[in-house]
């Protein structure tokens, strides 16, 4: 029966190729598909509760710049300025900051695109709940397919691993398997439902299912704002009981 409805799926989707080879000659809404390469600024407010039984909880602000290199080269930073709470204690300052090389292979007139690269998260943070401690590395590869100008799937493979830092903190190895199925809409809205599934290599048997969304909209031809919401669905991994997110970010198109 599963392979009845895998060929049944697939055959869909190959008949699918020619109508979306026609119907990627506009894109509805800019900076959403993972593979376009576009300079931008985001600015994200989030607030994550880490353990709400212990009423654990991270509330930061992060600054996000990403610049396009080239037509296929970008670089990215993350630099977060996070409070910690957890009962009486309470600790704010600056958080690790992540930088991002990637590497994108994508124009708006192909139905497949890719990028490979990694992070980098550097262990900057100004108190250790704040961060890992960690120099922690993400090498990552996703691929795009994109069936029309208002939807796309994105599946993508990363590695967590660190390879220095404090060494009375805990060492971090983990893969992560992720989708992104990506609604966009004539008016400018889009809608993204992102499950993801993270195995802890260092803590064998121990893994997390994440799901998430983002609801968004183009303010103007030049940015955009968002709410992206996520709960932990299933496993005995728990990085988060759930976090909120708020985001406006500016295209340089």
């Amino acid at each position: 029966m599963f392979f009845q409805r895998l060929s049944l799926c697939a055959a869909l989707l190959l008949a699918a190729l020619p109508a979306a080879s026609q119907l990627q000659e506009d894109i509805y809404v800019h900076g959403i598909i993972p593979t376009e390469n576009v300079t931008s600024l985001e600015l994200q407010p989030r607030f994550k509760a880490k353990d709400d039984n212990k009423n654990e909880t991270v509330a930061t602000l992060s600054f996000n710049p990403t610049f396009k290199l080239n037509d296929h080269w970008k670089f990215g930073a993350e630099i977060p300025l996070s409070r910690y709470s957890a009962g009486d204690v309470s600790e704010k300052g600056l958080g690790d900051i992540t930088t991002s090389f990637i590497y994108t292979d994508y124009s708006p007139e192909k139905i497949f695109s890719y990028g490979v690269g990694t992070e980098i998260i550097w262990p900057t943070a100004s108190h250790d709940s704040l961060g890992d401690g960690k120099v922690v590395l993400e090498p990552e590869v996703f691929l795009v397919w994109q069936l029309a100008p208002w939807f796309f799937v994105e599946t993508e493979y990363r590695h967590i691993f660190s390879i220095a830092g404090d060494s009375g903190r805990d060492d971090i190895n983990e893969s992560r398997y992720r989708l992104i199925f990506g609604f966009m809409f004539p008016d400018e809205w889009y809608f993204e439902f992102d499950p993801r599934y993270t195995v802890d290599y260092k803590n064998p048997g121990e893994a997390e299912l994440i799901g998430e969304f983002e609801l968004g909209t183009m303010v103007n031809v030049g940015s955009s704002v968002y709410l992206r919401g996520g709960w932990h669905l299933a496993g005995n991994k728990y990085s988060q009981d759930w976090e909120i997110m708020l985001g406006f970010k500016i295209l340089y198109l």
